[in-house]
C-alpha cells in the first residue's frame, strides 16, 4: 500500500516538502505571468502561503539549483514547460519575520540579520563572483554598504540578481501595534534605517547596468511600504491583479482533493471534512467579488493535519498561532480606554454582516483612523473579504467562521479594556455547554445580559440597537462552545436575527439548538408596557415559526433528533425586559 503523503504543517521550505512528498498544491503556472513584472509586491493575510511561495521562486530561479531542477519541479506545470529565466539568477533573500520587535534593539538586529543574508550571498556564490567581491562584501560594516558592494561589484559581470524579501512588514506592524506611532515613525520616516534600506534598493534598481533585475516582496498590508517609499513606486503591487488572485490559498477543488485523499487514507468522513473546511476557512476573495473563493492555507493544513493524526475534528477550529497574530491589532479599535470609530466600522460588519466602502490600495500608518483606510486594512489583514459589489463600490464582509471568531475576539478585547468583561466569558461558555446538553438556557443569558448592560452604559444611546446586537453576537462567538453562532442568515424567505447552530464536528451528540429573535426598544422611549411586549412577542413568534420550518435548516441541524428552541429577547436600551422560549 502506498505510504500516506505527510502534511508538513508550518513548513515553508519547498525543498523539504518535495523531498518528503508532502501535500502540495501546484500554482507554478503563475510564475510565467509573474515574469511580466520585474519588481513586484504581493500582499496576502498572515499564514496564507507567502513564505512557501518565496522558497518556490528561489528554487526555480537560483543558478545554484540548476542541477536539481527536475528534483524540485518534476510533475509541476512549470516543470513541464519552464521559462527561459529558470536558474539564471543569483538570489539575495531576506526574511524580516525574525527581526526583533523591541524598539531598543530593532535597528541593530535588523542590520545584523540583513547583513548575515548578504554574507551568505557572498559565501554561497563565492566561486562565480568577480574576484575579490566576496571578501569586500564580508568586510563591509553594515547592510547598506554590503548591498552597495554586491551591486557595484556585479555591474558588467553578466551575473544578474533576484532580490526576494519575505514578510517585509512583520516587525514594523508589531512595533506599530505594541510601541505606538512615534516608535514606528522612527523606523519608516525621515532618516529611519528601514526607510534607508528601501531607498538603497530603489537606487540599485535605477543605476545604469544595475544587476538587480528582479525584486519580489511579500507582506500583509501596503501601510509600511507607503511609509518607507511614499508608495510602492519602485515596482508594481500585483496583489489585486486577477491573474494572481489564487497565487496562494486553497481553491474548492484543492479542498475537495485533500479531503478525499486523507478521508480515504485515514477513515474519516471526507464530505464532512470538506464542508467544515468551507464553513470555517473558505470564501476569501482577493481583488474583486469575481475572484475565486479561497481558504487560508495554514488553517486548512492545521485542520487536516489534526484529522490525519487523530481521525477526529479539532475542538478549536482556529489555529492558536493565527489567533495570536490577530490579537496584535486590538490597538486599532480603542483609544484611551474608549471605543473609537474603527470599532464602530468593525461592529457594523459583525452585526449587520456587510459594509460598503472603497478599497484603498495605499495609505500611511498615521491615516489608519480614516474610516475607508481602516475598512481596507481589515481586508488586507484577511479579517474581511469582498462579498459583493454595490454600484461599483466593494461590499466587505467576514469570510468564514475562523475570522468571525477572531473579529468577535477583537470585540471582547475592546469591551474588556473599556468595561472589564473577561471574568464573564467562562460563565457564558459554561452556559452554552449546559444548553447543548440539557436545553436549559437561563445560565447562558444571565451573564450575557450583564455584559450587554455594561457595554451599553459606555456607548452613545444613538447606537443602541447596533450596540446590543453586536454585543450579543460577538460575546457568544468569543465564548466558544459547541455552536456555530450565525446572524442574519436566510431561512424560508426571511432572515433570522441569531442562531445557535449545532457543531456536530465538535459535539456529535449535541441535543439542542436555538433560533433567536432580538427586538429593541430605544433607550429614550418609555419602558414597553405589557401589551406592547405581547405584540412584539407575537410578531417574533410568527417569524420564528417561518424560519424553523425551512427544509434546509431542518436537514442541516438534524431537527427531530436535535430539539429546536425558539427564543425571543426584547431589550429596552441595554436592559433585557423579555426573554422567553416560545
Amino acid at each position: 500500500m502506498e505510504k500516506t503523503r505527510p502534511i508538513l504543517y508550518g513548513v515553508a521550505d519547498y525543498a523539504e516538502i518535495r523531498k518528503a512528498n508532502a501535500w502540495f498544491v501546484d500554482r507554478t503556472a503563475k510564475i510565467r505571468a509573474l515574469e511580466a513584472t520585474r519588481y513586484a509586491m504581493f500582499l496576502r493575510p498572515r499564514r496564507f502561503g507567502k513564505s512557501l511561495l518565496t522558497t518556490i521562486l528561489q528554487a526555480y530561479y537560483d543558478v545554484a539549483y540548476a542541477d536539481r531542477f527536475d528534483e524540485f519541479f518534476a510533475g509541476t506545470d512549470i516543470g513541464a514547460n519552464p521559462t527561459d529565466e529558470h536558474n539564471k539568477y543569483l538570489i539575495l533573500k531576506f526574511d524580516f519575520s525574525a527581526v526583533s520587535k523591541d524598539v531598543v534593539k530593532v535597528q541593530d538586529d535588523f542590520d545584523y540579520k540583513a547583513s548575515l543574508r548578504c554574507d551568505d550571498f557572498a559565501r554561497d556564490y563565492a566561486k562565480i563572483l568577480p574576484e575579490g567581491l566576496a571578501e569586500r562584501v564580508l568586510k563591509a560594516s553594515d547592510v547598506g554598504k554590503k548591498l552597495a558592494q554586491i551591486m557595484s561589484g556585479l555591474r558588467g559581470s553578466g551575473l544578474d540578481v533576484y532580490v526576494i524579501i519575505d514578510e517585509y512588514d512583520n516587525f514594523t506592524n508589531t512595533i506599530l501595534a505594541e510601541s505606538g506611532q512615534d516608535a514606528y515613525d522612527e523606523l519608516c520616516h525621515g532618516d529611519g534605517f528601514f526607510k534607508q534600506f528601501f531607498t538603497d534598493l530603489k537606487t540599485l534598481t535605477n543605476d545604469f547596468g544595475a544587476p538587480l533585475k528582479r525584486l519580489f516582496i511579500t507582506g500583509v498590508s501596503p501601510v509600511t511600504m507607503d511609509d518607507v517609499t511614499s508608495g510602492f513606486n519602485i515596482g508594481t503591487n500585483i496583489s489585486l491583479d486577477p491573474q494572481f488572485a489564487d497565487f496562494t490559498g486553497f481553491r474548492h477543488d484543492d479542498l475537495r482533493a485533500i479531503a478525499d485523499y486523507y478521508g480515504a487514507q485515514c477513515g474519516f468522513d471526507a464530505d464532512k471534512a470538506y464542508n467544515a473546511a468551507l464553513t470555517w476557512f473558505d470564501n476569501c476573495r482577493f481583488g474583486s467579488y469575481d475572484a475565486p473563493p479561497l481558504a487560508n492555507t495554514t488553517l486548512v493544513l492545521c485542520f487536516f493535519s489534526h484529522l490525519w493524526r487523530t481521525h477526529q475534528f479539532p475542538s478549536n477550529m482556529v489555529d492558536v498561532n493565527l489567533r495570536t497574530d490577530y490579537a496584535k491589532i486590538r490597538h486599532l479599535i480603542t483609544v484611551n480606554n474608549r471605543l473609537n470609530g474603527n470599532f464602530h466600522a468593525l461592529e457594523t460588519i459583525v452585526s449587520d454582516g456587510t459594509l460598503s466602502e472603497q478599497l484603498v490600495e495605499s495609505f500611511q500608518a498615521k491615516d489608519i483612523t480614516v474610516r475607508e483606510n481602516f475598512v481596507s486594512l481589515l481586508y488586507w489583514l484577511g479579517i474581511t473579504t469582498i462579498v459583493g459589489n454595490d454600484m461599483g463600490t466593494p461590499v466587505f464582509g467576514i469570510p468564514n467562521g475562523a475570522f468571525r471568531q477572531m473579529a468577535a475576539q477583537l470585540f471582547t478585547q475592546a469591551y474588556s479594556e473599556v468595561c472589564g468583561i473577561d471574568q464573564r466569558i467562562p460563565a457564558i461558555n459554561a452556559g452554552l455547554r449546559s444548553f447543548a446538553a440539557t436545553g436549559t438556557w437561563d445560565k447562558l443569558f444571565e451573564p450575557l445580559f450583564d455584559v450587554v448592560r455594561q457595554n451599553f452604559a459606555v456607548r452613545d444611546s444613538k447606537e443602541g440597537e447596533t450596540a446590543v446586537a453586536s454585543a450579543v453576537s460577538a460575546i457568544l462567538i468569543s465564548a466558544g462552545g459547541p455552536y456555530y453562532i450565525t446572524r442574519e442568515r436566510e431561512a424560508n424567505g426571511g432572515f433570522y436575527d441569531l442562531s445557535l447552530a449545532p457543531r456536530f464536528d465538535m459535539a456529535p451528540k449535541i441535543a439542542h439548538a436555538a433560533l433567536i429573535e432580538l427586538k429593541y426598544v430605544k433607550a429614550g422611549d418609555p419602558a414597553p408596557p405589557p401589551e406592547m411586549l405581547a405584540d412584539i412577542k407575537a410578531k417574533a413568534i410568527d417569524q420564528l415559526n417561518r424560519y424553523s420550518s425551512d427544509p434546509a435548516l431542518i436537514a442541516a441541524w438534524h431537527l427531530g433528533t436535535v430539539a429546536l428552541h425558539s427564543l425571543v429577547l426584547v431589550f429596552h436600551g441595554g436592559d433585557c425586559v423579555l426573554s422567553e422560549e416560545v
